[in-house]
């Protein structure tokens, strides 16, 4: 094969040099959101561990059962919500509620995240952006694995049994969160009388109805002025029949949010039973370029609302 002289090697950097802007762009674009690279495909993911990028730490937000059966992503670190949230009976007499900001720094360097790691998280269902959101608002990028196991496991990739060795200790520094990224029960209150808030319950439609309490919260119902915003709007199973894992494009997602009546103007307040599946319309939102300073998760959603008598709620009668 004819080798290339030092001018058409010149040529070809240069070519690229001017393509490879537009491949970046593209990745950032991914289904069209303008903050689309929080995702990650499969395909990518396998790429960066194949690589064997030092940086590279994957999560996988399961409890003990999904992690072993089927199996996890090699190399995929354990983490399950009691290691990032606020036991029960410390600071609130209920859980559900994410670590303060050094409780929240020690976990994560435990675990070895540091200010540089690539960090990736994936889920079963819809934990990974609850976990997202954690780093979010101390300040660490993440991003998520678009339709989590199952489109890694679609994709015809290994999976492991055995967990990996701990992990060596990182040195990430949490920041001090925006006040404004969450709000708090007072915040739920004041909605009721003004206009300018939002308020909406992503769960399921018996939650909502009063016909079904899981586990956790303590009456029935919802909160009498929220708008019912199910969490599976912006989702799709990656199989016929699997859970709703792989987000819908943006278009899509552009789309629920008209049918919701989501006014940008206006703050939003989103709850859930513990903020969890909340994360899904705010890691949404982020992508899609909103304002996160009016896209509010109320942390301890149903739990906490349902736990104080005096709050009002609403419980639609039997059919």
């Amino acid at each position: 094969m004819r080798k290339m002289c030092l001018s058409q090697v010149v040529a070809v950097i240069a070519v690229l040099a001017c393509l490879l802007p537009g491949v970046a762009a593209a990745a950032d674009n991914y289904k069209g959101y303008p903050k689309g690279d929080a995702l990650i495909t499969a395909q990518e993911l396998k790429q960066l561990m194949d690589a064997k990028d030092p940086k590279l730490l994957v999560l996988a937000v399961a409890d003990i059962a999904e992690y072993r059966v089927p199996g996890h992503i090699p190399g995929a670190i354990r983490v399950w919500r009691p290691d990032y949230e606020i036991p029960k009976g410390g600071k609130y007499p209920f859980e559900g509620m994410m670590l303060e900001q050094a409780e929240f720094q020690a976990f994560a360097r435990k675990i070895g995240v540091s200010n540089d790691t690539k960090l990736v998280i994936y889920d079963h269902q819809y934990d990974a952006t609850r976990l997202w959101w954690g780093f979010y608002i101390y300040g660490k990028t993440a991003r998520v694995l678009d339709g989590g196991f199952q489109a890694w496991k679609a994709a015809g990739y290994d999976a492991d049994t055995l967990a990996p060795s701990d992990p060596a200790a990182g040195t990430f520094t949490a920041k001090a969160p925006n006040p404004r990224l969450t709000a708090v029960m007072a915040d739920v209150a004041a909605a009721q009388n003004n206009a300018n808030i939002q308020v909406f319950d992503t769960r399921e439609k018996g939650e909502w109805t009063g016909e079904e309490l899981k586990k956790g919260a303590f009456r029935k119902g919802r909160i009498p002025w929220a708008t019912f915003f199910n969490w599976k709007e912006f989702k799709k199973p990656v199989a016929e029949g699997e859970k709703f894992t792989e987000f819908k494009p943006a278009t899509e997602a552009t789309q629920v949010l008209q049918k919701f009546g989501v006014d940008k103007a206006k703050d939003q307040i989103f709850y859930c039973q513990s903020a969890v599946r909340t994360t899904t319309h705010i890691f949404v939102m982020y992508m899609l370029g909103y304002d996160m300073n009016k896209v509010r998760n109320y942390d301890g959603s149903w739990i906490e609302w349902s736990f104080h008598e005096t709050n009002p709620v609403v419980v639609d009668p039997p059919k």
